[in-house]
């Protein structure tokens, strides 16, 4: 079972084109405390907006937190939408825990929302920077696994 660093660093590498190294990232443009989650080239954005806090809060579940403003946490949305980044005060009831399941081959996995009726997944297979990442049901689409790179913390 995989396992994220409890209270570490990770970087979210997307499965659909792992030569290339997309990852997740948060957007750059924020509005009153909520922005959104977009998929970015490593070669480009080899810095923190590509960093994922991890805060379990029990064996299974965790939160994400932009590791460069901590006050800032994903959450899941309930429609076909980008994933929100949001602060404590605006996220308005959203889903902010999420769990993994592992996949075949390791080490790629599936970022579920807690009740594991939706993953992260990058909006129309297409690799791009701003793409979105969104939350989606399950379909098994390589646009749909993930794995984990831990980041050492050196800031």
């Amino acid at each position: 079972m995989t396992k994220l660093p409890h209270d570490g660093f990770v970087r979210f590498h997307a499965y659909l084109d792992p030569v290339n190294q997309w990852v997740m990232g948060r957007g750059t443009e924020y509005r009153n405390g909520v922005g959104m989650t977009v998929l970015r080239p490593l070669a480009s954005y080899n810095d923190l907006s590509t960093v994922w806090g991890v805060y379990y809060v029990n064996d299974t579940q965790f939160k994400l937190r932009c590791a460069d403003s901590p006050q800032i946490f994903l959450a899941n949305n309930t429609r076909d939408d980008a994933m929100r980044l949001v602060s404590e005060q605006n996220s308005h009831g959203q889903s902010a825990l999420f769990t993994i399941d592992d996949l075949d081959p390791s080490p790629w996995f599936a970022l579920n929302n807690v009740d594991k009726s939706r993953v992260a997944d990058i909006s129309q297979s297409f690799m791009v920077n701003n793409r979105y990442v969104i939350s989606f049901p399950w379909n098994g689409g390589d646009n749909q696994k993930w794995r984990a790179e831990v980041v050492p913390r050196t800031w």
